[in-house]
């Protein structure tokens, strides 16, 4: 019986059985698993009949968890926090040369800390509307919006000589396109890999932040003592929008070209209350809120303790952050295998926060003495290497909790039912940009804390200035850290299990 055109054909051995299933005319079996056929349209007008294109039957089929597209994705991704990071981690740098030769003298340091605390913020602090526009299918628009107005920002950062100007565009409008292209990307790195696998692709792209500070704080170094702040900026402005170049080429959410916009919206609107009111998650946003309070402080203040209290030359202190983000490489590498292969993200970054805070007591215990830097140089190193535990593991810890919330069928389901079924990574914009939203206010405010902290003991004539800097960022460190092991306990127990 010849098939009327616009109808479907089932293409080589034809098998009317099957056909008919799929028109529709005839019930189908009752089982999970229905063979497959490949499906072709017959054109209009056609005078023979037979089918000329052949059609996707099942367009909801995902492309596979940590495949080539997904490590592709984590490669890119490196480009990405390359230029996010490896401007936030040259700050430092900028901090010293702002206080000593740009702006007026006695401009505060807090005030200062400002500009980078912001940026800091906005990097993290966007995760829920951010997340929520990537839950409803706009990712692209905001990913390419945050490119461009990142890029915008650093160019005319150059043309800033106040205080206010510098803290406007190189915090604000900076800041506002670093976090639309990294809370974005993050959630988009997180469709494409399992937790087993999570932790080594975000290892792999946050190498990048240790190498984009390398390369922004030498480049900026040569350049700031060569050229001057306004061309100084320009060029690093190049270097950043050659980097990212390949991600927005690359960069897209796993399955959200197979679900209609419509439906990504129904699914995004639909997100519950209660996904956020367990008693392990929201521990976990209060341990993460604490422990990215004081991790930071090292790495903007350090080097201005080199300058200030042991009287270092500009380029030994800029060398002591260099060396600590040399150190922070590695540091990367190693948590994300023991949390993979071995004990699980949660179990890794719990004793990297309180390794941290034994570095920032070393770094007291040290105190203001003279002129040795050797001591300062091997406590900055340590710190980098076991801070980088937290500063890799934070997104993987974060997706663990985020998936505690997803219901799992039980049963196999149809195509129609896996269409109508969120998937495990469609409410994960929001769920994880809340977290992101606790630590982006701790990045906004515990640099400025530890700066006023500073200043008070400064202006009051007191002994080691940076004392009580010190004392806050360990102690918030130490506090995370007992946070996150109590949001452990609630989530899975005392039992010795990956987590």
């Amino acid at each position: 019986m010849p098939y009327p055109a616009g109808l479907l054909r089932v293409n080589s051995m034809v098998d009317l059985t099957k056909a008919e299933h799929m028109l529709g005319l005839r019930k189908a079996p009752q089982s999970p698993h229905v063979p497959l056929a490949e499906i072709y349209t017959v054109e209009d007008g056609s005078a023979d009949g037979l089918p000329k294109h052949k059609v996707d039957a099942f367009k909801d089929q995902l492309e596979p968890l940590n495949g080539r597209t997904a490590w592709l994705h984590s490669l890119t991704g490196a480009l990405i926090v390359f230029n996010c990071w490896g401007m936030a981690n040259a700050f430092g740098l900028f901090q010293a040369y702002l206080e000593r030769d740009y702006l007026p003298i006695g401009t505060s340091p807090s005030n200062i800390s400002w500009i980078g605390s912001t940026q800091l913020a906005l990097v993290f602090g966007l995760g829920v509307p951010v997340g929520r526009l990537v839950d409803q299918g706009y990712f692209r628009l905001v990913f390419h919006s945050g490119s461009i107005i990142m890029l915008l920002g650093i160019f005319c950062t150059a043309w800033c000589t106040t205080l206010w100007s510098l803290w406007l565009v190189q915090g604000l409008i900076t800041g506002l396109g670093m976090g639309m292209v990294f809370c974005s990307a993050i959630v988009a790195l997180m469709t494409w890999f399992d937790e087993r696998k999570l932790g080594a692709a975000m290892a792999v792209g946050a190498a990048g932040s240790c190498v984009g500070g390398i390369v922004y704080i030498v480049a900026a170094r040569h350049f700031l003592l060569t050229h001057g702040f306004p061309t100084t900026m320009r060029i690093l402005g190049a270097i950043s929008a050659a980097a990212l170049i390949p991600p927005n080429l690359v960069f897209r959410v796993r399955g959200q070209r197979n679900k209609s916009r419509t439906r990504r919206r129904q699914i995004a609107s639909s997100t519950n209350i209660g996904t956020f009111v367990s008693p392990a998650y929201l521990i976990a946003a209060a341990g993460m809120f604490l422990a990215f309070l004081g991790v930071y402080f090292g790495f903007v203040y350090m080097v201005s303790f080199a300058s200030t209290q042991l009287k270092l030359s500009d380029t030994a202190s800029t060398n002591l952050l260099i060396y600590m983000l040399a150190a922070n490489l590695p540091g990367r590498f190693l948590p994300a295998l023991i949390s993979d292969k071995c004990i699980g993200p949660l179990n890794t970054i719990i004793p990297s926060i309180f390794l941290s805070a034994g570095c920032i007591g070393l770094w007291m215990a040290l105190g203001d003495s003279g002129n040795e830097r050797g001591p300062l140089t091997v406590v900055a190193c340590f710190y980098g290497f076991v801070s980088a535990g937290i500063q890799v593991l934070y997104a993987p810890t974060v997706y663990t909790f985020c998936l505690d919330q997803t219901p799992k069928p039980t049963t196999a389901l149809t195509v129609s039912e896996r269409e109508a079924m969120p998937l495990a990574t469609d409410r994960m914009g929001v769920k994880a940009g809340a977290i992101f939203s606790c630590i982006g206010l701790a990045c906004l405010i515990g640099t400025p804390i530890g700066g006023a902290l500073v200043k008070y003991r400064t202006e009051r004539g007191m002994e080691r200035p940076y004392l009580g800097a010190q004392v806050f960022a360990m102690c918030s460190l130490l506090l995370g850290g007992c946070m996150l092991l109590a949001s452990r306990v609630a989530r899975i127990g005392w039992q010795a299990k990956r987590a």
